[in-house]
């Protein structure tokens, strides 16, 4: 029996990710100041909000919702780590070189932010990762391969 004839799949690329969220200042001070993502739109009228990044070829964009929305409360079931009690909940990771992760590091723990454990732990056998919420709670994994393996089989995450 001959195998059907299969077509070429069309080149499909991810450009663009929507959020909504409450308010644009917050966001903005997670994201850009805090998280030091690179922002390239940014709107905060009485009428409409929006505040974008762009992030090696697509776009992570956040619009002001026309009511107010929830905050989520759990965390997401991620692949790297899933906190205690975690969900099927959309999440993404944001990546950052080895020396701007212990900057980065600094910076979350002198904001408070909210962390799923205290520090960076060793993930699958390949990366530092720290789980941590935005301030619509959306889990969102910050991580950094290191250049080098730090040693032991699970090392623990030194400021």
């Amino acid at each position: 029996m001959a195998e059907p004839e299969s077509k070429p799949k069309p080149k499909v690329n991810l450009r663009f990710l929507y959020a909504f969220c409450n308010a644009m200042p917050p966001m903005r001070a997670f994201y850009t100041e805090l998280l030091g993502m690179q922002e390239i739109s940014f709107m905060d009228t009485d009428s409409f909000g929006w505040l974008a990044y762009q992030c090696e070829g697509m776009q992570l964009m956040f619009f002001r919702a026309e009511s107010e929305l929830p905050v989520e409360k759990q965390w997401a079931d991620q692949p790297g780590e899933a906190p205690e009690g975690a969900v099927p909940l959309m999440s993404f990771s944001l990546e950052y070189g080895e020396d701007d992760f212990r900057e980065l590091v600094k910076r979350v723990r002198e904001a408070k932010t909210e962390t799923a454990k205290p520090n960076p732990t060793w993930r699958q056998q390949s990366y530092w990762g720290w789980t941590v919420k935005d301030p619509m709670g959306n889990t969102i994994e910050l991580y950094a391969a290191p250049k080098e393996h730090p040693g032991s089989e699970t090392p623990e995450w030194k400021d």
